[in-house]
């Protein structure tokens, strides 16, 4: 074989224990740090999948019970800054595979776009599932103009008139998200999209639709829309979304400090997450299970 570089690689459905629920990702394990920046958008660009974590091991910390790793994100088509269900899927993969050792509970990811974002496993009685530190996401009341328009582009893309309840925007560093409620008989599951293309013209990069949940199984619903994709505009399970839509429905809802948050995304293949903030707090906590579909190796 004329290759002479290779590593290992992982596909990864995120926010999800079944192997065609979640988000896929693809973790591979070369240094992003000495690795050209173009041989990382052409492994990506091979892979053609959602996002590709790259990862390498940083030197140990005077700490045994935790280990470092850089990683930079990049879909098929660009790099990306931070991705939170790549990132919940690495988590997943250095547990199960015995990257770190069993001293360690917890880990850092170095990354660009987050500063360095801390995730450790979780188990409980529903299995194993990882939990990931991020930043709380603040949202902000749009004009009654912008409303408007927004109201009118979500109507326009799903052919259909929904009784929306609020439109608010995230602020920094989640500026490019959209939060739109819709009421629960609206029922966004089971409601298909006629004009994609409307997506585009929000303004916004991450648009999540979402509605209170009476079923028991979960607090609220979503689903979230990104037109600059490559892979679709719709996103199978978005963690950065819930950032933004785990404190507004725990507000909305008056929960509890502390009290788990269930949400579903209720795209095609489907998602489940749990959320745990505290009023206040900068940061909140999100936890996905993940599961491993194929690993292999790369040559180049």
């Amino acid at each position: 074989m004329s290759s002479s570089e290779s590593f290992d690689y992982y596909l990864v459905a995120a926010f999800s224990n079944q192997p065609f629920g979640g988000n896929p990702a693809i973790v591979a394990f070369l240094d992003p740090k000495e690795t050209p920046e173009d041989v990382l958008a052409n492994i990506a660009a091979t892979f053609n999948q959602p996002m590709v974590a790259f990862l390498s091991k940083e030197p140990p910390t005077l700490d045994a019970s935790s280990e470092r790793f850089s990683v930079r994100y990049f879909t098929p088509e660009k790099e990306g800054s931070f991705c939170v269900h790549a990132t919940l899927a690495a988590a997943k993969v250095i547990f199960q595979t015995g990257r770190v050792g069993k001293e360690v509970k917890s880990f850092e990811f170095m990354t660009k776009g987050r500063g360095t974002v801390t995730a450790c496993k979780v188990t409980s009685e529903e299995g194993d599932w990882i939990e990931l530190d991020l930043v709380k996401g603040e949202l902000a009341e749009v004009s009654e103009p912008e409303k408007k328009r927004i109201v009118n582009i979500v109507n326009g893309a799903f052919g259909k008139t929904f009784t929306i309840l609020h439109v608010a925007k995230g602020m920094k560093p989640y500026g490019y998200c959209l939060l739109v409620e819709v009421d629960e008989k609206d029922d966004i599951k089971n409601s298909s999209i006629v004009n994609a293309d409307l997506w585009r013209e929000t303004g916004y990069t991450i648009n999540a639709i979402t509605a209170r949940s009476t079923t028991g199984n979960e607090h609220f619903t979503s689903r979230v829309f990104i037109p600059i994709a490559s892979l679709g505009n719709e996103d199978p399970v978005c963690g950065s979304a819930h950032t933004l839509l785990g404190p507004y429905w725990a507000e909305k809802q008056d929960l509890a400090d502390g009290k788990e948050i269930k949400a579903a995304q209720v795209s095609r293949r489907g998602g489940d997450l749990r959320i745990f903030w505290v009023n206040g707090a900068a940061n909140l906590k999100i936890r996905g299970e993940a599961t491993m579909n194929a690993t292999g190796t790369f040559f180049f």
